[in-house]
């Protein structure tokens, strides 16, 4: 941290209450259903009902003079999304490659008319052969969907002498993990305004990525970008379910507009936003471990695959970063590698909080538990032979040089609920149709920011003005979307120009007012982005020659001629910090934060009803620029990942969803929430702004592990797969003493 960072600090680790809070506890915040334009039509989706065939023929009834009805042929210029990759078409055209695919679109005034109309039209298919799982997508047996061989992105590498290592090794665990789909259920569903616009087209929705919007609709368009204006609206709620996905609605509500010449809505109802719209990708995590005659692991060989459903939509990004977190947290230094997405004929897996994180960490660490076991260890002893430490190379190199939380954070979790004891107690109770109690343990790190060369290719802008009149305005395209960030940003600039914090506003993002400082995802808002947001205020600082110690910004401001200043900063990756995209090793983040968790339940061995009883959680996040907003995200993220763990079931039957409502996907309620303990570490990070690194994704991530470990630990039985549900227990359980493993 520079000087200036140290001074007293009046606002940063404080918990000031949002600046959003009170429009939207009032509802007098406009999401976007709660906007209106004249003569504003709505618009609606023609779907495929097939999982895989070509179109033969499209028969449309008779349509109403009023009604807008656009299909491929229509689009003025490419179809595609433009994203990584040019594989996803806006409007299917001669094939449908999943259930829910978007054929045709219709625009008219009333939506319950429109819905009627849409249900009119008949579609003939020739039915081909469907890929329904990833052995398939595999197994050659069926035409590719994408490419040659359905493999949308592979990432892998060696490091050291796997083979040899694992012939030496003392004890080797070999298994397979499995993980399924996970809906993001936010609060608001997609939506998306737009409307013509001199020569283009404006766009206002609920999104996480403006700038990703105006690039994925440019070539459909057939437009400059800077002739389509992006705005996010106020959003309810995201997970990574508007990072990619407004480009595909807004794309069609875009086309609806210029063929219109009017405004068009879109708004999902809740049936059609999980049927249709992204989910976490399914995962399977073949491992085998080795360890030597002191429990420390010598050797990993990890086979991962994701489920990237039939378009490639972010399944690169995410498979990166689920293959960089399947080694874990250990030392280790010979292992072996291989990761795939793969197409299938099921709906298109995207981003969710930690992307592919989860997966990977799940099933790293579950096999740590299982490991533990078999070494006559319990599992807090065998992570702490283990772990990772100041001075320490990654999996792929990276010198772990300063801000390393782990090991606190290990052994804060460990001591705050006496592990070992309540371990050991557990593991050897009786099961005489008690009540059982469990107790389980996790470890695991979060890259900050985006991984590998990322951030080098987004060059993230920020630019700040001052004026004495108005104050100050934060101009960024990250988006507030409830984690806090319009707060943050204001904390950060407030205490680095001595202002006072109502002084201090944020630009709405939208793509004509704001510099393009990246998506907001990937836990970057506010190391990367609230980074710049400093240097920007630093910059100022140097214009009217003002000295921090002397808070006197303002003062000095006053003095100036005009009294208006502007400043503008670019992320630039530091030079230490050396990714090589081709052979996957090196740098792969900036920083990490760390993090442990604990969770212990109660099994009711009759019904197998596993209650929850309470999640103690360390996070070694830097500075915490607002402790309660911290709080919030460890908390929510840790609900989230104990529902990915327990009740989120998600299944398909030839391709459609067998859960498509609230009614049929299950979802924690602060009915189902424990007891969390939110325990904040503050490991600096000396390029972070006031030494923050970053919180959004990461409380997700370790739960699923743990919940498992304490299931195992009550029952003494082992798993391989969540959700784990009391119908899987029951059949495990039963199983095994069929077989009296154990």
């Amino acid at each position: 941290m520079s000087d200036q960072q140290k001074m007293d600090l009046k606002y940063v680790g404080q918990p000031i209450v949002r600046f959003d809070a009170a429009d939207k506890m009032r509802g007098a915040a406009k999401y976007t259903n709660d906007l209106d334009f004249p003569d504003m039509l709505f618009g609606v989706t023609i779907r495929s009902n097939r999982q895989r065939a070509k179109i033969l023929r499209i028969v449309a009834p008779e349509l109403p003079p009023d009604v807008i009805y656009i299909k491929a042929e229509d689009i003025p210029g490419e179809n595609y999304v433009a994203l990584f990759n040019e594989d996803q078409p806006f409007l299917a055209k001669d094939v449908v490659n999943y259930i829910g695919e978007p054929i045709a679109l219709l625009a008219g005034k009333n939506e319950d008319e429109l819905r009627a109309i849409a249900s009119q039209f008949q579609i003939e298919y020739e039915d081909l052969p469907a890929i329904s799982t990833m052995e398939n997508a595999l197994s050659g047996n069926f035409p590719p969907i994408y490419g040659s061989d359905n493999i949308f992105k592979s990432y892998g590498y060696v490091k050291g002498d796997p083979d040899k290592a694992f012939a030496k090794s003392k004890f080797v665990l070999e298994e397979t993990f499995r993980t399924g789909y996970q809906e993001h259920i936010y609060l608001e569903t997609q939506g998306v305004i737009a409307y013509p616009f001199k020569n283009g087209i404006r766009i206002v929705g609920s999104m996480q990525c403006p700038f990703y919007v105006q690039k994925g609709l440019a070539p459909v368009l057939n437009l400059d970008p800077e002739d389509i204006v992006v705005e996010q609206a106020t959003t309810g709620g995201a997970f990574g379910g508007k990072e990619e996905y407004p480009s595909l609605i807004s794309g069609h509500a875009a086309l609806l507009a210029l063929k219109s010449g009017k405004p068009v809505k879109i708004v999902y109802d809740r049936s059609e936003d999980i049927s249709v719209t992204t989910k976490r990708h399914p995962s399977q995590s073949i491992r085998r471990i080795a360890f030597d005659k002191n429990s420390r692991i010598i050797a990993m060989d990890i086979d991962f695959i994701l489920n990237g459903g039939a378009h490639s939509t972010l399944s690169q990004v995410v498979l990166a970063r689920g293959a960089l977190g399947s080694p874990g947290v250990y030392k280790c230094d010979h292992i072996r590698l291989a990761s795939k997405a793969v197409a299938t004929n099921l709906l298109p897996s995207g981003a969710f909080r930690g992307f592919g994180a989860p997966q990977a960490f799940f099933a790293i660490e579950a096999q740590m538990n299982h490991a533990a076991y078999r070494l006559d260890l319990d599992p807090y002893s065998l992570r702490k032979i283990n772990i990772l430490r100041l001075g320490d190379r990654t999996a792929t190199g990276q010198l772990l040089a300063e801000s390393i939380g782990l090991e606190k954070a290990l052994n804060v979790v460990a001591e705050r609920t006496n592990f070992v004891e309540k371990y050991n107690q557990y593991r050897n109770q009786p099961r005489n149709g008690q009540l059982l109690k469990g107790i389980g343990i996790s470890a695991f790190f979060h890259g900050c920011g985006f991984t590998g060369k990322g951030e080098e290719i987004i060059k993230a802008t920020a630019s700040v003005d001052y004026s004495n009149e108005t104050g100050l305005l934060i101009r960024i395209a990250t988006v507030e979307m409830g984690q806090g960030m319009n707060t943050v940003m204001r904390q950060i600039t407030a205490d680095a120009l001595a202002l006072p914090i109502e002084r201090i506003t944020v630009a709405i993002p939208n793509t004509a007012i704001v510099p393009n400082s990246g998506p907001t995802v990937a836990s970057r808002t506010t190391m990367i982005v609230g980074g710049l947001v400093f240097q920007c205020c630093t910059d100022l600082m140097e214009q009217v020659g003002a000295t921090p110690a002397k808070k006197d910004f303002a003062e000095k401001a006053k003095l100036a001629t005009n009294g208006i200043f502007t400043a503008t900063r670019v992320y630039r990756v530091p030079d230490d910090v050396v990714w090589d995209d081709d052979k996957f090793v090196g740098d792969a983040y900036p920083i990490y934060s760390w993090a442990a968790s604990v969770v212990e339940v109660t099994v009711d061995p009759l019904t197998f009803e596993v209650t929850v009883g309470k999640i103690t959680a360390a996070h070694d996040i830097g500075k915490a620029i607002n402790p309660v907003l911290v709080e919030g995200q460890i908390e929510g993220g840790s609900l989230q990942g104990l529902g990915y763990a327990s009740l989120e079931v998600m299944t398909a039957t030839n391709g459609r969803l067998n859960q498509a409502s609230l009614t049929d996907y299950i979802i924690p309620t602060t009915l189902d929430a424990p007891e969390i303990e939110s325990i904040i570490l503050e490991e600096n990070y000396s390029r972070g702004p006031y030494g923050a690194k970053g919180v959004g994704e990461q409380p997700l991530v370790g739960i699923p592990a743990a919940y498992l470990g304490a299931v195992e630990n009550a029952l003494g039985v082992e798993f391989h797969e969540i959700p784990l549900t009391p119908e899987m227990i029951y059949h495990r359980v039963h199983r095994e003493h069929r077989e009296n493993i154990r």
